[in-house]
């Protein structure tokens, strides 16, 4: 990591590395102050962006609702429901047909990152709104 390592670093660092629900700077910020009051919104910011310069927490940018931060760092995809917004981390084999980050690496591309977005409803949404997914897996 270049740079000092500062408390606000280390501290950002590790509630999204701790969080499973993929937080907005805002979420980190509210979380952060809970061990350090004094910390600003804009000290957030900064070590998030200096975290993901650094890789060691992923940016994923989703249409419509701003930027949401992830501390795994294993390739895995992301399930966003519709109805609440909860991202999900999806850890699947890649398909046959889905380039892999070494095909592309030997084509020549120097892939930074890759991951899949789906979209739909999540269980507890389809269970409130009363959707079914068919046994074949289609909706």
């Amino acid at each position: 990591m270049t740079g000092r390592r500062t408390r606000q670093l280390t501290a950002v660092e590790a509630v999204v590395r701790t969080a499973h629900d993929h937080p907005s700077a805002e979420e980190v910020h509210r979380r952060v102050r809970q061990k350090l009051p004094q910390v600003s919104l804009g000290t957030v910011y900064r070590n998030l962006q200096k975290l993901a310069a650094d890789q060691r927490l992923r940016v994923l940018q989703i249409a419509g609702r701003g930027a949401r931060y992830d501390g795994m760092l294993e390739t895995h995809d992301h399930f966003l429901c519709d109805a609440c917004g909860t991202v999900v981390d999806v850890v699947v084999p890649r398909r046959a047909g889905t380039p892999t980050r070494r095909e592309m690496d030997r084509a020549g591309y120097l892939v930074r990152a890759q991951t899949v977005t789906l979209y739909g409803l999540c269980p507890a949404c389809c269970q409130r709104q009363g959707a079914a997914v068919a046994p074949d897996g289609r909706g």
